[in-house]
């Protein structure tokens, strides 16, 4: 049994945290190992896995250790033997300094496997850039660079064992009906939206075309303040057709259940979009926005594969797919614009049930490949032979 110390900064919000924790637990499940997870705030964490204590500097949840990252930790990270099997960076947080001159003081005595591992991208450097190694610039050791992506050359997504039929299992049930039911929704509401996003998202566009558009729409809409500037919105334009529902923040055992209850998802995130996209439900997806709008390069590449899976969909064939597949990417593209003025909402629903055989098609290519977790563990633990 290995152990590993995984390093995690929260920048990007409940992103950073929810996939450090969801990665800590499949390793720990599927690969038995001995996880420590060093993050520096557990508060954000304890919003996804309430079990956590934000309070405390060290504490065992699920069989991982959580370890607050401060100046505590720093000062007492220099001894070797503390050193784990396996490092794993998450999101170039870059390690301790004390940290990494205990790495090289422990390979003298035996092996350790570094890596760095990148945000998830469609983006092409994603393929060409996995697996490289590139020496410490003090130390010599090497770091070996891990990018999630969507192909077999990259490191693949991360989805847990027995997800893809637990899925299955939840839709033969009436547990979708249950859980809407639960969370205030209209269970028997013909279209169910899922709504997580960025306060730059253009929600006042958003709200006019959803209002224009006369086919009953129920928005289930996450905490937070792009959810309060839809709703100011909608108030002011009376849609008695538009329903919202504020939704509760739910834990991330919960999560993926919740979208697979909606019709389709407007996401933000790299954890939402790509549960959203495991669920098999037609996406919406909002990048945070870059300057210079360099946001939509990362759009871009995702939308050559994403577009080609809802062209290719049993069912799809010919100008069905081809026309889904455009009124998806023109409501991506303008919807990643702050300040877009028309969206193509309309378009885009027009297009629902193609737009649910690609989300359903995608799924299956995505659970056609090897998970995130057996890849990082077929690459680190052959470093350590």
């Amino acid at each position: 049994m290995y152990s590993c110390d995984m390093f995690c900064r929260v920048i990007d919000n409940f992103g950073d945290a929810g996939i450090a924790w969801r990665l800590a637990k499949s390793l720990t499940a599927e690969k038995h190992w001995r996880v420590r997870l060093i993050i520096d705030d557990a508060a954000t964490l304890s919003s996804l896995v309430p079990d956590i204590d934000p309070a405390l500097a060290l504490q065992t949840c699920e069989g991982i250790l959580v370890t607050r990252w401060d100046a505590a930790f720093e000062a007492a990270a220099g001894s070797p033997q503390a050193v784990a099997d396996i490092v794993i960076e998450l999101f170039s947080c870059f390690l301790p300094e004390r940290y990494e001159a205990a790495i090289d003081a422990a390979l003298k005595t035996r092996p350790v496997a570094v890596a760095a591992l990148d945000y998830l991208t469609a983006e092409r450097y994603a393929e060409e850039s996995n697996g490289l190694l590139s020496p410490h610039p003090r130390y010599g050791y090497a770091k070996i660079f891990l990018f999630p992506g969507f192909t077999q050359r990259t490191c693949g997504v991360i989805y847990e064992a027995g997800l893809r039929q637990r899925g299955d299992a939840f839709e033969k049930t009436q547990a979708a009906r249950a859980l809407k039911k639960r969370l205030g929704c209209d269970p028997d509401h013909p279209m169910t939206l899922y709504y997580f996003t960025y306060p730059e998202m253009p929600a006042a566009a958003f709200a006019r075309e959803v209002a224009l558009d006369p086919r009953p729409l129920q928005i289930l809409a996450a905490p937070g303040r792009a959810t309060e500037m839809l709703a100011a919105e909608l108030a002011r334009l009376k849609a008695p057709h538009v329903r919202l529902v504020r939704a509760p923040m739910v834990p991330q055992s919960e999560f993926d259940a919740l979208l697979m209850a909606c019709d389709a998802c407007l996401v933000r995130g790299e954890d939402s979009t790509l549960r959203a996209q495991l669920a098999g439900r037609p996406l919406i997806w909002t990048l945070y926005p870059q300057k210079d709008d360099i946001h939509l390069d990362k759009l871009a590449a995702f939308a050559r594969l994403y577009g080609a899976a809802i062209r290719e969909a049993p069912g799809n064939e010919g100008e069905t797919g081809a026309g889904a597949a455009a009124a998806w990417q023109a409501l991506e593209e303008r919807i990643n614009l702050s300040g877009a003025q028309t969206l193509g909402w309309s378009s885009w629903r027009d297009a629902l049930e193609p737009l649910r055989r690609g989300a359903r098609h995608w799924r299956e290519t995505l659970f056609s490949q090897t998970s995130l977790t057996e890849r990082i563990a077929q690459t680190l633990e052959k470093k350590l032979e």
